[in-house]
């Protein structure tokens, strides 16, 4: 039988799942979606045992596909900033849990800024998000909504580190998850007992963190009939989905840099140290790697923004035919500017409050200028998180592209020439944070080194920036960093 270690990464949309070899090949995959649901404004839930039930059918899946595996282990990669409440009897207080993008903890984030000065949290933990978004702060929200609940709270996991105790029943974390709690010092690599003291959390609801290849426990004989496995099967405590996706996407040593093209877009860099920066608000992780951290500036909404456009001006089409249309168009779209803040800003782009904008429209503005805009505007609004995080952390190194918006040959090459760098697009892909969860478990078998989560990326194409690039673009991005600059408040411009 030939030996696979089994990769879940438990996203937002669903969860991808994958067999890896000791070789480097993925074997076989599946996706199980799940839905969100939206109680109100800015609550954002899912159901754990709708992360069970999709776990479980992709373990099957996989096994249908690859009928001679033996699994030896597994990890997973989960997304970030959960609150998954367990009670006494290990069971959760409630089954619909806020997921990253609930913003419940506003309140409660106000409260403890009244104790503890807001840029020395974030200069603590690196937390860039905004802060009602972490579950230290969610937590304060789930006490107030439901006191009883919380008083039979006796854990709060994330959402990898529910599924490794419904598999193993062992409470436990890691150190990457650790790191996006509101309350872990960057610094001292712990939690930081004079913040959970100012937001009134107690420690002892926090697993302690271990490191992403910590063998927590091996599988229950009812989870593993459960999955189709065997017994006992190594489970590693794995890492955040931001660390996983660094570490499938060659983000292995100190200026190491990608970035993730999809709905939402990320630049993101690995460093021994964190990068901080009070303007900007980079979001800083604790990589998988021990004694690395990834730091990232986004763009919340690229992918979505343009999926937005082109369902208003031209419904009928693919994703593929609009972006053909707008690279039809010439450069600067006719004079029509594009910023992609659907869905709000970074620091740099305005804030939360910031909204998406066309300028510059007139009667012969067509769909396929429309088109044009928005494919600039999502690299000109990637340029500035490019160049932003390139000054904080000295990388001068090639950029790797993955995710859905980097399957495109003609936007890739319109990247290179906003981003003024070289693109490199590899054979890993969609399968980044599986490939992150996987080498986990390769490296806490002894099978691999981390060095070996590169041997996947075979090389596919290389975009290098047009000479002429620099004329036709520039005028065109300085008059878009002029409107998003009329977003960000005068006092916090950078």
């Amino acid at each position: 039988m030939t030996e696979l270690v089994l990769a879940l990464d438990l996203g937002t949309g669903g969860c991808k799942a994958s067999l890896w070899s000791v070789e480097g090949d993925c074997v076989a995959e599946t996706v199980r979606a799940y839905p969100t649901s939206h109680p109100a404004p800015g609550r954002n839930e899912q159901l754990t045992s709708d992360w069970e039930a999709a776990v479980i059918a992709s373990s099957r899946s996989l096994l249908e596909q690859a009928p001679d595996a033996r699994v030896i282990g597994l990890a997973l990669s989960g997304q970030s900033l959960g609150v998954v409440q367990v009670d006494g009897a290990g069971s959760v207080v409630r089954d619909a849990t806020p997921i990253w993008s609930d913003a419940r903890g506003a309140a409660s984030a106000e409260r403890m800024f009244s104790q503890v000065s807001e840029v020395d949290w974030y200069l603590r933990t690196g937390n860039g998000f905004g802060a009602a978004l972490y579950p230290l702060f969610k937590l304060g929200a789930l006490r107030d909504e439901d006191p009883e609940g919380f008083g039979r709270t006796r854990a709060v996991l994330g959402s990898k580190d529910w599924i490794n105790f419904r598999l193993t029943g062992e409470l436990a974390t890691d150190h990457s998850y650790a790191s996006g709690s509101g309350a872990y010092s960057l610094d001292s690599g712990g939690y930081d007992d004079e913040l959970l003291a100012a937001a009134g959390v107690d420690r002892g609801l926090l697993p302690e963190p271990v490191e992403s290849t910590h063998r927590i426990g091996g599988l229950t004989p009812d989870a593993a009939s459960r999955l189709g496995l065997q017994p006992g099967t190594p489970v590693f405590a794995g890492a955040v989905d931001n660390a996983c996706m660094a570490l499938g996407s060659l983000g292995l040593e100190e200026g190491a840099i990608y970035a993730a093209l999809g709905s939402s877009s990320w630049m993101t860099v690995t460093t021994a140290e964190p990068v901080l920066d009070v303007v900007a608000r980079p979001y800083v992780f604790r990589h998988a790697i021990p004694e690395l951290h990834i730091s990232a500036l986004s763009t919340f909404s690229s992918g979505t923004s343009f999926d937005w456009l082109r369902g208003l001006v031209a419904p009928s089409s693919s994703t593929g035919e609009f972006i053909d249309l707008g690279l039809g168009s010439m450069p600067g779209a006719g004079g029509t500017l594009f910023l992609p803040m659907l869905a709000g800003g970074t620091p740099l782009e305005g804030g939360p409050l910031a909204r998406g904008s066309l300028l510059g429209l007139d009667l012969g503005t067509g769909a396929s200028a429309l088109s044009r805009a928005a494919l600039e505007g999502i690299a000109f609004a990637l340029r500035r998180s490019l160049d932003r995080i390139r000054l904080l952390s000295g990388s001068d190194r090639e950029l790797l592209v993955s995710g859905g918006g980097a399957q495109h040959d003609g936007w890739n090459q319109l990247y290179a020439d906003v981003l003024g760098t070289t693109l490199v697009r590899t054979a890993v892909d969609q399968q980044a944070a599986t490939l992150g969860a996987a080498t986990i478990a390769f490296v806490g078998l002894g099978a691999w080194s981390w060095a070996d989560a590169a041997s996947p990326h075979r090389e596919l194409a290389r975009y290098t920036a047009s000479r002429d690039a620099p004329a036709t673009y520039d005028p065109i991005r300085a008059r878009f960093d002029r409107a998003v600059e009329d977003l960000v408040p005068s006092k916090e411009k950078p």
